[in-house]
């Protein structure tokens, strides 16, 4: 008995195409309006002062910098100042009134699976009378595998 060609041809075609879909990721884009939740926390010798405000704000440090490269590839390059980087904040909650640590935040922002995928920054700033007093040092990064989680920032004394 002898086979078709052409049997053979199209059995082959539909075996590499189910082999190529194999590797598609076909999981759904996530809720881009998110929650963070955590505690801001400073050393426990230390008091704040009635007036203390918390500032807590989930930041997109890497979106600039990609923006203004793709930007400046066309242009010649000449010596000149760059400007400065301006973070784009996503999201942000100010807390009055903070008297003793742990202090408590969530912030709601607004960010795709593509920004949790190269990591955004989560800054935290106690201020007094104007004036910051204790800041986030270490980058504290959002990513996908931590976005739902509760997060514990550090925050140490402002030089002055």
């Amino acid at each position: 008995m002898k086979k078709h060609p052409l049997i053979f041809l199209a059995t082959l075609g539909a075996l590499l195409a189910g082999a190529a879909c194999e590797h598609l990721d076909l999981t759904p884009e996530g809720d881009p309006n998110r929650v963070i939740t955590g505690t801001v926390n400073f050393r426990a010798d230390l008091t704040l002062p009635a007036n203390a405000v918390v500032v807590v704000r989930v930041l997109d440090t890497a979106n600039l910098e990609q923006v203004r490269a793709a930007a400046n590839q066309d242009l010649p390059h000449i010596n000149r100042p760059k400007p400065p980087v301006v973070d784009q904040v996503l999201g942000e909650q100010t807390i009055n009134a903070a008297t003793g640590a742990p202090v408590a935040f969530r912030v709601e922002y607004r960010a795709d699976d593509r920004l949790l995928g190269h990591g955004l920054n989560l800054d935290a700033r106690i201020s007094c009378d104007g004036k910051v007093r204790f800041r986030t040092v270490n980058a504290h990064v959002i990513t996908l595998s931590n976005a739902n989680t509760s997060h514990e920032v550090w925050v140490v004394p402002a030089a002055r």
